[in-house]
């Protein structure tokens, strides 16, 4: 055999040696490992560098301060609509029983202090004191009674930009929205790769900044912001009650993905009336004709 053919018959058994390490290097890899970016520099206290093609630079915050009232859809939204930015919503249920509990110390608690208060002559704070003694009261009793529930709600929020100067910029900007609303927002401190993981589609939330709500205020937190809602043309539906302008609705409108519509109600609320009057503005405005089909003839 030539010492050429030697020598190809070992560049052939390197080539297999190495593809073979190749493979088992990506067998020890997890699927979150091979899809993860190039690289995340955590090494700072107050944001991230995600290094890949282009560098970017992370914040997390966290919800730290909440109003007294809340109404929907003003909670959140300037968080949801500012630029670039992701926001995670840990909501998780809390136990009728564990809620009964954690109420019943509150209401001592506040009676407690309302007495020390009365004592001292501070006749604002025992006022102030028993007025959220009488609301936790009620909120006990609705639980009791089945009509209300306890919900415990984390809120992570992360701002991205392409140079550090950007992000500080962004970050006060967003505060300063967020404190319109009376929300707090917080850096996530020395936690900052902890917030950027549980920001993720991971559902594992590392930071547990927890806030209590009842099931009427957990409803502001949903990121239905739009308040217009419809079509610039098509068939009145009735009127939207907070701006007070007619909604008008066009099956075949370019926005739409389908002409699909369902209408769902419990018997009697009017859902055959409904069906009709959209029926007849359709050929009336629209000459749009319908076939009507009677599952139950």
């Amino acid at each position: 055999m030539s010492k050429k053919q030697k020598q190809k018959q070992e560049e052939l058994k390197n080539k297999e040696l190495n593809t073979e390490e190749k493979y088992e290097f990506l067998k020890r890899k997890t699927i979150k490992q091979l899809i993860a970016p190039s690289g995340i520099d955590a090494s700072n206290i107050d944001h991230l560098e995600i290094i890949s093609n282009t560098t970017r630079f992370a914040r997390s915050f966290f919800v730290s301060a909440l109003p007294r009232m809340a109404s929907f859809p003003y909670l959140f939204r300037n968080m949801y609509e500012f630029g670039d930015i992701n926001t995670s919503l840990y909501i998780n249920p809390v136990h009728e029983s564990t809620s009964q509990n954690q109420l019943n110390k509150t209401i001592n608690e506040l009676e407690t202090e309302r007495i020390v208060a009365r004592d001292r002559g501070n006749i604002n704070r025992e006022s102030i004191l028993s007025q959220k003694r009488q609301e936790a009261e009620q909120l006990r009793d609705e639980i009791a009674s089945g009509f209300n529930k306890l919900f415990e709600l984390s809120v992570i929020s992360t701002l991205f930009a392409y140079n550090l100067k950007d992000l500080d910029k962004l970050t006060k900007m967003l505060s300063s929205e967020m404190s319109k609303s009376l929300v707090g927002l917080k850096s996530a401190w020395a936690i900052q790769e902890e917030a950027f993981q549980s920001n993720l589609p991971l559902m594992n939330d590392k930071v547990k900044k927890i806030h209590t709500f009842d099931r009427a205020s957990i409803a502001t937190v949903f990121p239905f912001t739009m308040s217009e809602v419809g079509h610039l043309s098509g068939i009145p539906l009735g009127f939207n009650k907070q701006t007070g302008t007619p909604i008008l609705f066009d099956n075949f409108h370019d926005s739409l993905t389908n002409y699909n519509m369902v209408i769902f109600a419990k018997s009697g609320a009017g859902k055959s009336v409904t069906m009709k009057t959209l029926i007849s503005r359709s050929s009336v405005l629209m000459n749009i004709e319908s076939l009507a089909l009677d599952a139950e003839r």
